[in-house]
């Protein structure tokens, strides 16, 4: 009886290694695969990315660069050529001067940009708060 149940023992560990090791392999094959495509995802991701501004730029985002004030149209950014007005009702000058609808003003500097809602944001991408700014 010991010797039977020794044998049902070792059967039982053999055909759960066994089985472990096929599910194994399996995954492993599974999980390169879904790396690779990953990998091509991020990689994509990436590239399209790297030529905005540090925040995603949408339709009618507009920056400052190289001196001169862009606005993103049809995924491109284009020198921008007329005084444009976000919803929240600030306009923005074709030479980076932002007039807040209170009648305050500022200019905006290499790599801050504005969105069509009037969202300003600094060159890093951090929101800026427009009560704050004085000039």
């Amino acid at each position: 009886m010991k010797k039977f149940l020794t044998i049902v023992a070792i059967a039982a560990f053999m055909t759960s290694c066994n089985d472990s090791s096929s599910t194994k392999t399996d995954t492993t094959s599974d999980s390169s695969t879904m790396n690779n495509t990953m990998s091509a995802d991020t990689t994509n991701s990436m590239s399209s990315s790297s030529a905005m501004t540090p925040v995603a730029a949408s339709e009618g985002t507009m920056t400052m660069k190289d001196g001169k004030m862009m606005v993103m149209k049809d995924n491109k950014w284009v020198l921008m050529d007329q005084k444009m007005t976000c919803t929240d009702g600030c306009k923005v000058n074709t030479n980076g001067e932002v007039v807040m609808k209170d009648g305050k003003k500022m200019m905006m500097t290499e790599g801050m940009t504005i969105d069509k809602d009037g969202h300003m944001m600094d060159a890093s991408g951090k929101m800026m708060d427009m009560k704050m700014d004085k000039k």
